[in-house]
């Protein structure tokens, strides 16, 4: 019997990534990358290749995107690294399987992915929904794990489960609004801080393909599955870079909105500030040799939003 958390999750997962598609946009692709397909743990993958040399740097993309989101983040490395970006089962150009979306499974796919490219050990860098994928990656393979990167990733999922129960609708892109690229583009743009050549890729490739909704069954599916890691088994020192008031910047944009509801809106903001200061306490108390950075007002895509200030913190917290 679906229970009303999975009847809520299909829901968004619906409105968000299975509107309809756009066979257009076939722009061309700008980043410095590979792209290749490899067949691990039963399921054919995506990956770009951005090259370098050194210990290897694996980016692992949010819920919804494709590796292609660090299209122009991840060349930044490739002086010091080897970097690669993994496209999960489910998303983007990678198998879409009708099982196998559980935190654990997901983590085996990453594992025989490095094993295939003979890769012994990498850095993880991992997106929102993929927190958990960076951290139960340090847990079971504590030996491959070399550092850790968290971009304002979750890593208490049931908080975050609980608080999108009661998400603004006001914050999600309308059907009309995922009927073409150039009206999804039209929107981010008008609730993010513009619209950058890898977020234009990474969506390129969802308005491209075929069968919406069986994407939206692997994405429902992945997160109904996922695991409650214990984060003080992680023995790999740790970057945590978060955003402070999510959120803020997008209800700025919003139009028509009566007092009480714009109220609303902003006592839920409020409620997400204190999920992110205890989430910032749970991981210092979690992992003691962790640190923290911490943004304000920015995008959830700090990568993309706040270039500049994550590059440097990620480069002090590689180099030590």
């Amino acid at each position: 019997m679906m229970t009303q958390q999975t009847k809520l999750w299909r829901v968004l997962v619906t409105l968000v990534f299975s509107l309809p598609l756009a066979a257009q946009s076939d722009g061309p692709d700008k980043s410095p990358h590979k792209s290749e397909f490899i067949t691990v743990n039963g399921v054919r993958l995506h990956y770009l290749d951005w090259g370098g040399k050194g210990e290897t740097m694996l980016f692992l993309h949010g819920i919804g995107d494709t590796a292609h989101i660090f299209d122009d983040f991840a060349p930044k490395f490739t002086n010091q690294f080897r970097v690669l970006g993994l496209t999960r089962r489910g998303h983007g150009e990678s198998e879409k399987p009708d099982s196998g979306y559980d935190t654990a499974t997901r983590v085996e796919d990453i594992r025989q992915f490095l094993d295939a490219l003979k890769i012994p050990r990498a850095i993880v860098a991992g997106h929102s929904a993929a927190g958990n994928e960076v951290s139960l990656f340090a847990i079971t393979h504590p030996d491959r794990a070399i550092k850790l990167v968290y971009f304002d990733a979750a890593l208490y999922i049931d908080v975050y489960l609980e608080l999108l129960k009661r998400y603004p609708p006001e914050l999600f892109p309308t059907k009309a609004d995922g009927e073409s690229l150039d009206n999804w583009r039209r929107w981010y743009q008008r609730m993010n801080s513009g619209w950058s050549e890898a977020v234009e890729a990474s969506a390129r490739v969802n308005f491209t393909l075929a069968d919406p909704e069986k994407r939206a069954r692997a994405l429902s599916l992945m997160i109904e599955n996922e695991a409650r890691p214990d984060h003080t088994k992680i023995k790999s020192p740790a970057l945590m870079i978060t955003v402070i008031n999510p959120g803020a910047n997008a209800v700025k944009q919003l139009t028509g909105l009566t007092e009480q509801r714009r109220t609303e809106i902003n006592d839920f903001l409020r409620e997400c500030r204190k999920m992110k200061a205890k989430e910032i306490d749970l991981f210092r108390k979690a992992i003691p040799n962790g640190q923290v950075f911490t943004l304000t007002n920015a995008d959830h895509h700090c990568f993309i939003d706040r270039e500049a200030d994550v590059v440097r913190e990620m480069r002090s917290f590689l180099a030590k």
